[in-house]
């Protein structure tokens, strides 16, 4: 696990990471994440199964159909280039406040990437302390 920090190019490009890159394959998914200032980058096969998933919700639900768009509806196909970077649309980076020349975060989340601006996660980060006092133990998280 770790967090990176590289800046977004001028064609919306940015380089992932040979650690990251082992793991995540050739191809990559980029999406809109649950959480708001942030991507979710998938390897193709998460993405699928999250997908399926999805299909198997009641689509008659309007807050389904709702998540459907954000997650599925915005996700962009990525290949990751032979200099290890992947192309996001500028739509995409506008969702997390970003554009070329800016900086983003990078995090690993085991098998999925979490993208923000810089500037976002060093917010997060200072605040911190708040979630530091979040009971875990309704969630059985072990090992902290």
């Amino acid at each position: 696990m770790a967090r990176f920090t590289n800046k977004i190019d001028v064609k919306g490009r940015i380089f992932i990471p040979s650690k990251l890159r082992e793991s995540l394959g050739r191809n990559v998914v980029v999406t809109l994440s649950l959480d708001g200032g942030y991507l979710s980058v998938y390897t193709d096969d998460r993405f699928r199964r999250i997908r399926e998933q999805f299909e198997d919700l009641n689509s008659m639900d309007p807050k389904v159909r709702r998540v459907m768009r954000l997650i599925v509806g915005e996700a962009l196909p990525c290949d990751v280039d032979s200099q290890g970077r992947i192309s996001v649309s500028d739509e995409l980076w506008g969702h997390i406040g970003t554009k070329p020349g800016d900086e983003v975060s990078i995090i690993n989340i085991g098998d999925k990437l979490d993208i923000c601006s810089k500037n976002f996660y060093e917010r997060e980060k200072a605040e911190l302390s708040s979630v530091m006092e979040l009971d875990l133990t309704g969630y059985n998280v072990t090992g902290l």
